[in-house]
């Protein structure tokens, strides 16, 4: 109908030209009203859902970093040295070994810890018939059962004792923790070299320590020739080497020692030299085993500023020995202050402190178990086994003044520098 002149005809062309024309238009172009207008309010709708606008964008962009704080309670005790009697009493005629009763009165302080570790004083042996106390030790596997059950996350196992089943010990130790409790971290003795090497890291809210464990030395035994990685000792260069590597990948350092002379209450001289050189290395917080007994624990502060918590000695947690003083142990408390902010984190050492420990063991009853002091009776003090073996006095009284005695003790500064 090319050059018609219907009035009629040109109406509604100039209708479907309209029509056609808007349909593509921009929203500056397009009319006020009619349907042209509704689709493009909706279309404006869709825009401005997926494509935010400058002011909002802005908005996100400067909103305030909320800054975050949590704390973290680390618990650790000392040296699970398992005598006679402590492997005896959970024997069961069936075949069923089980330690939970060993554990069972401090259960509760251990599993309100965010973060729980014992020094084992004692490697592990498959082989039953190869399960022995002083001076060579074995311990039936089942003790780390009970371990677990108690609730500890962390297990040391660099000690004097690491050594004492050879490597069928140690390596029934590493096989019983990878394949019974994977979810147990294992400090001290490593399955490779490549292990030895690599920085053992536990996160617990937002903190990553880095945990380092080592020996002074091994009874008289050696690590094997073939196998050098087996245990971690104390090594100048080494330990120096793992804090700066450490220090790479954590928020906090905590190194734990098999150090000291055995049943003294200051610390030793090469313990002190340890803990300098820790103190100069910078890391955070330092727990040494071995002397069987209490020794101080204070906040060091080095030449550069760094603070250091250092416990030179927690004592025993459990066994059988026939002195007083050794019945007392401590469980080390510590709390940590994580705060998150802008430029990155903080980790501060709140509170720490050292509350006593007992061993309680008779052999007639066979009634062996750890206890907190403050929990602990002169009722059962009446009935430990050491009242038969020793002529020392034994009660709640005098537990808590030999507590008080030997964290009081004078801690002389060391005389020499590590290695010289």
């Amino acid at each position: 109908m090319k050059g018609t002149t219907d009035p009629n005809i040109r109406a509604v062309l100039a209708a479907l030209a309209l029509m056609i024309c808007t349909g593509c238009a921009s929203e500056e172009d397009l009319p006020a009203g009619g349907a042209v207008s509704e689709y493009s309010i909706e279309y404006s709708a869709e825009s401005e859902a997926d494509n935010p606008t400058e002011s909002e964008e802005t908005s996100t962009t400067t909103e305030s970093f909320q800054e975050t704080v949590e704390t973290v309670e680390l618990l650790a005790v000392g040296d699970n040295l398992i005598h006679t009697g402590l492997y005896q009493t959970g024997m069961n005629s069936d075949g069923e070994w089980n330690y939970d009763h060993l554990y069972e009165h401090v259960r509760d302080e251990i599993q309100a810890a965010d973060l729980a570790i014992i020094n084992q004083e004692t490697i592990f042996i498959e082989d039953r018939s190869k399960i022995s106390a002083y001076p060579v030790f074995g311990s039936p596997t089942e003790i780390g059962d009970s371990l677990v059950w108690a609730g500890f996350d962390v297990v040391l196992h660099a000690s004097n004792h690491t050594m004492d089943k050879g490597k069928e010990g140690v390596w029934d130790t590493i096989n019983f923790w990878k394949n019974e409790h994977p979810e147990i971290t294992v400090l001290g003795i490593n399955e490779s070299e490549e292990a030895k090497d690599t920085i053992p890291v536990v996160e617990c809210k937002g903190i990553r320590f880095a945990m380092l464990n080592y020996t002074y030395g091994l009874n008289g035994f050696s690590v094997p020739s073939d196998q050098p990685y087996l245990v971690n000792l104390l090594d100048k260069d080494r330990v120096a080497a793992d804090i700066a590597e450490a220090k790479e990948v954590a928020d906090m350092i905590v190194v734990f020692c098999h150090v000291g002379d055995e049943y003294v209450y200051e610390p030793s001289e090469y313990s002190k030299q340890w803990v300098d050189f820790l103190l100069e290395q910078e890391v955070d917080i330092v727990i040494n085993a071995h002397p069987h007994v209490l020794e101080p624990y204070t906040m060091l502060e080095g030449e550069d500023g760094h603070q250091m918590l250092v416990y030179y000695s927690v004592g025993n947690f459990i066994s059988t020995q026939d002195r007083v003083p050794r019945l007392l142990g401590g469980m080390a408390k510590i709390t940590i202050e994580v705060r998150n902010h802008e430029d990155g984190k903080d980790c501060t050492i709140k509170e720490y402190t050292l509350e006593p420990v007992v061993a309680h063991w008779n052999y007639g009853t066979m009634e062996f178990g750890v206890y907190m002091l403050e929990d602990y009776t002169n009722e059962l003090a009446a009935k430990h086994g050491i009242l038969r073996v020793s002529e020392e006095e034994l009660s709640v009284e005098i537990l808590w003044e030999m507590y008080e005695e030997f964290l009081n003790t004078p801690i002389t500064p060391a005389e020499g520098r590590l290695g010289q």
